[in-house]
């Protein structure tokens, strides 16, 4: 049976507005084949890390005695991590305080000039020793004694005395020569544990300075990202929300062309392209025309561009 079919077009007035939007679609759609949307410019994109966040992270590197660090070109984090000496910075000084822990380490705390004490207070000590002795004989020539057993055991006596006395005063210097090293030694022991104390903490607030400074210049780095996504984002739906003017336009003023189904909102600017045309050209289908034995699925066939909603 010879079926023919009839289209539902606009008014010819309209036909001018129609081809503008067609005209715009044909902009947005990728009618090609194998052709796709460029979405690059709307794609969300992170900021690289700032080069003095990387001056921090190498410092804090080196701290523990590791090597250069290696940065990726394209977005700055670390990528490698060079050969370093693999001693952290503290621990030169405690080898060094483990080192003064040794038995003899004190000899070098001692006094330059304590040698010297000594050598002139055992000449003063032999002066007196000396007149002493004088002493003695004098006594014992005034006595009638010089000479005889009884000076001889008074010259004993006294040189036993000496002996005491003065072994006694310079052990005493030793002694007090000896209390200072080993005081200055414990100084220095604790001194070297305290530099590396210091040592971070002068690092450490550094490393944070560094770091809160290329914190601030990679915010900023994304928000100009940010905008700059922005930016295209609105550039490619703007097209899109002229079609969609249009389209709501033309389809009041064409009051004949029946409205569709509404869509699900699509993120795809090539979908959204093609619902707003598809809205406006939905109406545009033929219609068969059969007897009344054809089939009701047989009255109506999609020809036209309805087939993009």
């Amino acid at each position: 049976m010879a079926v023919t079919s009839t289209f539902n077009l606009p008014p010819t007035y309209l036909e001018p507005l129609g081809e503008g939007i067609a005209d715009l679609l044909a902009k947005i759609l990728p009618l090609q084949e194998g052709q796709t949307t460029d979405l690059s410019g709307v794609m969300p994109k992170v900021a690289g890390v700032s080069p003095l966040i990387q001056q921090a992270q190498q410092r804090a590197a080196t701290q523990a005695g590791l090597g250069a660090l290696q940065f990726s070109p394209d977005t700055g984090a670390v990528t490698g991590i060079g050969q370093g000496t693999g001693v952290a910075s503290y621990e030169p000084f405690i080898q060094q305080a483990q080192q003064l822990l040794a038995p003899s380490a004190y000899q070098q705390y001692m006094s330059p000039y304590q040698q010297e004490v000594i050598d002139a207070t055992t000449r003063l000590l032999e002066e007196q020793r000396a007149k002493g002795r004088q002493q003695l004989s004098a006594q014992a020539i005034e006595q009638g004694a010089f000479g005889g057993g009884r000076e001889g055991v008074a010259r004993a006596e006294y040189e036993r005395g000496r002996d005491i006395s003065d072994a006694g005063l310079l052990a005493q210097l030793r002694q007090a020569g000896l209390q200072s090293a080993q005081t200055l030694q414990q100084q220095g022991i604790a001194n070297l544990l305290n530099i590396p104390q210091i040592q971070q903490g002068l690092q450490t607030s550094t490393t944070a300075g560094l770091g809160a400074a290329g914190a601030g210049a990679q915010t900023y780095s994304q928000a100009l990202l940010d905008a700059l996504q922005q930016g295209n984002l609105f550039a490619m739906n703007y097209p899109i929300q002229q079609l969609q003017q249009s389209a709501n336009i033309f389809s009041g003023l064409a009051g004949a062309i029946p409205s569709t189904p509404s869509a699900p909102q699509v993120t795809s600017p090539a979908l959204a392209a093609a619902q707003a045309f598809g809205s406006v050209y939905g109406g545009l289908y033929p219609r068969s025309q059969t007897n009344l034995a054809t089939a009701p699925q047989q009255q109506q066939q999609n020809l036209g561009l309805a087939s993009l909603y």
